[in-house]
């Protein structure tokens, strides 16, 4: 699980972030990058995705995922964006869609 003092929880940091931030896209996920700055993560699950009880489901499995990998990220705000179709994968296929994304970004730890 994601501690709370890495997470982005401000409107104004997820405005910034995404102005400023460079932007990568997988299928169902988009990822939008500011380097450096320290580590935090922002979730965005739109209600496109569907009622409550699916986008808290799809919430809790990218933190889950982010949770396992952060010790392997780079300095960053990050936001991970949820697309159409997300709620129709499973766990591993969640993870694989994200560390591709950070992959491309460049922000996976060697």
């Amino acid at each position: 699980m994601l501690k709370r003092a890495f997470r982005l929880r401000k409107r104004g940091s997820f405005a910034y972030v995404r102005a400023h931030g460079a932007k990568y896209n997988e299928h169902e996920i988009s990822f939008v990058v500011l380097r450096g700055r320290g580590k935090h993560i922002g979730f965005i699950v739109s209600n496109k995705i569907g009622k409550a009880v699916k986008r808290n489901l799809v919430k809790r499995r990218m933190r889950g995922v982010v949770g396992e990998l952060f010790d392997r990220m780079a300095d960053g705000q990050m936001i991970f964006i949820a697309r159409a179709g997300i709620d129709k994968l499973t766990y591993g296929e969640i993870k694989s869609r994200m560390l591709d994304a950070l992959e491309r970004a460049g922000m996976i730890k060697a």
